[in-house]
């Protein structure tokens, strides 16, 4: 049995030593298409999680405010530091709280939201903030929106004073910037959440805050209601316009990496099939003569698709190393950062290249074994 296979094994390599320049060309289509499907592979397990923190910079996901408004319109500030405390593995990118209230401006009334200057920038990085680089948390700082701003002459380094009717009490601050985002925001004065803790007499408590969380619709929703299971008096709900609009968008690149690599697949069967299809016709006489000292047709296709595997096997482990290099290649390119390795991949590129080249080899195969030796040795 050892020698048989030993046999079998030195005409497989015999053969394909004769046929150099159509087996460069089968084992390089099996190469390319194992690289970039491996690759892909790769890529398609990370882009989930590259592309949600992509689309991060367009704002929070996740949003926790008083489940029962009209009773209690407040949320503690300590639950929401808890909140984002469990928010584990990395997949918070930030949060901002939010205390908002009325106070009178130049004689005008105005929206005021006390919150943290660097926490809201970096859950709403488009957010421009004209007149300074970077903002910190001063509790005699204010971010005037570019409305307010306008109407009322407001610049970088104006002095403004806030007065609350309610409370009475008054807050001078010095203006660090002016904010422009396009929305409902550019008609608020931002100011420091201690700040406005006490000009509103409400220290300890948010109106609202933000979240910006990695992961899907489904993620966000399983983790809102394990949110509002754990904290009396809270709500907890995905912003869905938002995670809606990045599933739609995470889906179709899904989809478009499925497609390519289905399409990558089906080109490098094609390319093996008529390769082997070549050799099978070019071997004719060989087989013809083989069949005439007693080879049976099964023995033919076999070692036709034993050299299919092969080159199946070895194209496949190939492939699966240069796709770790077009997988690093992509995730730099596209998301400036390296692609996961995953030793899984491995085994997946090898057994599909297997597969697809012993499907590719199975026609060519039958005609090889299909050879009539009195045809074949006649020249006809």
């Amino acid at each position: 049995m050892a020698g048989k296979r030993w046999m079998l094994v030195r005409m497989i390599v015999a053969s394909l030593v004769r046929r150099k320049s159509r087996v460069a060309i089968a084992f390089a289509a099996i190469v390319i298409g194992a690289a970039i499907s491996s690759g892909l592979a790769s890529v398609y397990y990370d882009v989930g999680q590259k592309m949600s923190q992509e689309l991060r910079a367009y704002g929070a996901n996740l949003v926790v405010v008083p489940a029962s408004p009209e009773q209690q319109p407040y949320v503690k500030l300590s639950d929401i530091s808890s909140i984002a405390s469990s928010i584990t593995d990395g997949k918070l990118v930030g949060y901002v709280p939010y205390l908002y209230g009325v106070a009178s401006l130049q004689s005008q009334d105005v929206v005021i939201a006390g919150t943290h200057f660097d926490r809201m920038l970096k859950v709403f990085p488009s957010w421009k903030i004209n007149g300074v680089s970077t903002v910190n948390d001063k509790k005699g700082s204010a971010i005037v929106g570019e409305v307010v701003a306008t109407s009322l002459g407001i610049a970088p380094g104006s002095r403004i004073e806030l007065y609350s009717t309610t409370t009475s009490k008054t807050v001078e601050l010095q203006v660090e910037g002016v904010l422009s985002t396009g929305s409902s925001e550019d008609n608020h004065v931002f100011i420091d959440l201690d700040a406005a803790g006490e000009l509103l007499n409400k220290p300890g408590v948010v109106s609202v805050a933000y979240f910006s969380v990695l992961g899907n619709l489904q993620e966000l929703d399983l983790f809102s209601n394990s949110i509002q299971q754990e904290f009396d008096g809270v709500s907890a709900k995905p912003i869905k316009q938002v995670s809606q609009s990045e599933g739609g968008v995470l889906e179709k690149i899904k989809s478009l990496v499925f497609l390519a690599v289905a399409v990558i697949l089906l080109l490098t069967m094609l390319c093996v099939g008529i390769t082997m299809l070549n050799t099978a016709m070019e071997r004719r006489r060989e087989i013809g003569l083989r069949k005439a000292l007693g080879a049976q047709s099964r023995d033919i296709m076999f070692e036709f698709l034993a050299e299919g595997v092969f080159l199946g096997f070895a194209g496949g482990v190939v492939g699966w190393a240069l796709g770790l290099l077009f997988a690093q290649a992509v995730g730099q390119s596209v998301f400036q950062s390296p692609v996961s390795f995953r030793p899984e991949i491995l085994p997946f590129a090898v057994v599909l290249t297997v597969t697809l080249v012993a499907l590719a080899s199975f026609i060519p195969a039958r005609a090889a074994a299909s050879v009539q030796p009195a045809t074949t040795l006649r020249g006809e």
